[in-house]
C-alpha cells in the first residue's frame, strides 16, 4: 500500500470493491445512474436515489452533503438529517469515517445497501479478498501488531500503519501489509 497521503472513498456494493481518488476533482456526485443522471460514483442498488448526495472539497477539507436520498444515509452509525428548516448540513469527513447508503434509518449492511469508507490514504494497489465465512474469532496482523475480533460486526475496519482490512462477514477485504486468520 502506498504511503502517500491522499483522500479516497472505498465503496463496497454487492461484494465488489471500488476505490475513488477524491483529489482528482473537487466535487463527486453520488447516486443511481439513469438516462438523465450520470453520477461520478455510480451506485446501482434500488435503495439509492438518483441524486443521493455528493462529496465536496471546500478550502482543502472534504465534506459529504446528503441530498435527502430516498432511503437515507448513515454516517458513523447515525442517520443523516437535515439542518434547521431543512437546510443542507455538510458533514466534515475525517479518516476512517463510514457511510452506508440506502439502508434507511438503521445501520444495516446487506445486499441492498452500499458501504463506504473515507480514507486519507491513496491506494495504488489492488484489494485482496479473503474468505472469513463461519469464523467467530479473527486475527488481523501486519507482522508487528495483531488485532483480535471476537464475533465481529459487518463493516468493521482494522487500520494498521501499512494496511487496512474491512470485515464484511463471509469475506474480508485487505490492502497493503496486513493478513487475516481465524477460528
Amino acid at each position: 500500500m502506498s504511503g502517500k497521503k491522499g483522500n479516497s472513498i472505498v465503496v463496497i456494493e454487492n461484494g465488489k470493491i471500488t476505490t475513488y481518488s477524491l483529489d482528482d476533482k473537487l466535487t463527486w456526485e453520488v447516486g443511481r445512474p439513469s438516462k438523465e443522471n450520470m453520477p461520478d460514483i455510480k451506485l446501482y442498488s434500488s435503495t439509492v436515489s438518483r441524486q443521493h448526495g455528493r462529496f465536496q472539497n471546500i478550502d482543502g477539507m472534504w465534506f459529504y452533503i446528503d441530498k435527502k436520498g430516498k432511503n437515507g444515509t448513515i454516517y458513523n452509525g447515525k442517520y443523516v438529517t437535515t439542518g434547521i428548516h431543512g437546510r443542507i448540513k455538510p458533514i466534515t469527513l475525517k479518516n476512517g469515517d463510514v457511510l452506508i447508503f440506502g439502508g434507511g434509518r438503521e445501520a444495516i449492511i446487506n445486499s441492498k445497501t452500499i458501504w463506504a469508507l473515507f480514507s486519507n490514504r491513496k491506494f495504488e494497489e489492488c484489494w485482496r479478498v479473503e474468505d472469513t465465512k463461519g469464523l467467530n474469532k479473527l486475527f488481523f496482523t501486519d507482522g508487528r501488531q495483531t488485532t483480535i475480533l471476537s464475533n465481529p460486526v459487518k463493516g468493521t475496519v482494522i487500520e494498521k500503519e501499512d494496511g487496512i482490512a474491512i470485515y464484511m462477514g463471509d469475506i474480508s477485504y485487505l490492502i497493503g501489509d496486513i493478513s487475516v486468520t481465524g477460528v
